[in-house]
């Protein structure tokens, strides 16, 4: 059996460590955590360690005592999932693929590595997802939809077929989306209909949807909370 340490050590994080157990605990063990916040260092989370900083993954990958490392933060910080998973791979850890036994990926799917699909999510025949790739529950991919790398899909998003989605993008729970092409760094709020293609960068809510703004390449690379901006 392999191990792995899971980045991250709040909510996020515990939904990936149950979903592994559920899904692939005869292949893999989970060390612990890890995660920058120093006042976690040394407490238990799930009956696990919560180990140090997310930079001691280098040490324990040199030191051989894991094989793997999963990203557990959360949709609030995209760029910074991104810029993870990148150092998991720089480091040439492995990414395994949790996929709940509850959810449904097509064989005639393509998942990327390193991507969590929770109980009830859909990812149907010819769709593709990319790496670091998140659907919470109930969300569901349509044939012919191609997803880029590390985006997440809250509970209950709504993927109409042959939809195009850039790199790092967040789409809101109970979200629909029926255009063509959704671009990078984009955020949609929850519950929204998506009937017209949003730009790279755009934040957008409503029925149909809206864009509030477009962030900047520099913003992009900022976390960001989208009931903070919301009046």
């Amino acid at each position: 059996m392999s191990s792995l340490v899971i980045l991250g050590a709040r909510e996020h994080a515990k939904m990936v460590f149950a979903t592994l157990q559920d899904a692939l605990s005869k292949e893999w063990e989970v060390l612990g955590f890890l995660d920058d916040n120093s006042s976690l260092h040394g407490k238990d989370l799930l009956g696990l360690p919560i180990l140090g900083p997310i930079q001691d993954m280098a040490g324990l990958a040199a030191s051989g005592r894991i094989q793997g490392a999963l990203v557990g933060i959360s949709c609030n910080h995209m760029a910074v999932r991104a810029r993870l998973f990148s150092e998991i791979k720089r480091l040439r850890l492995q990414t395994p693929s949790v996929i709940s036994p509850t959810a449904h990926v097509h064989r005639l799917a393509a998942v990327g590595e390193g991507s969590v699909i929770f109980g009830g999510a859909v990812v149907n025949a010819f769709a593709r997802v990319g790496s670091n790739f998140v659907a919470y529950s109930n969300a569901v991919v349509e044939h012919e939809c191609v997803l880029g790398d590390n985006v997440y899909l809250g509970p209950g998003v709504a993927f109409c077929g042959s939809v195009r989605v850039g790199n790092s993008t967040f789409i809101g729970t109970g979200s629909s989306v029926v255009c063509e092409k959704i671009g990078d760094d984009v955020v949609v709020g929850a519950g929204a209909a998506v009937v017209r293609d949003l730009p790279d960068g755009a934040v957008a809510v409503g029925v149909p949807s809206r864009i509030l703004q477009i962030r900047t390449p520099e913003e992009r690379k900022e976390s960001y909370i989208l009931r903070e901006h919301v009046k």
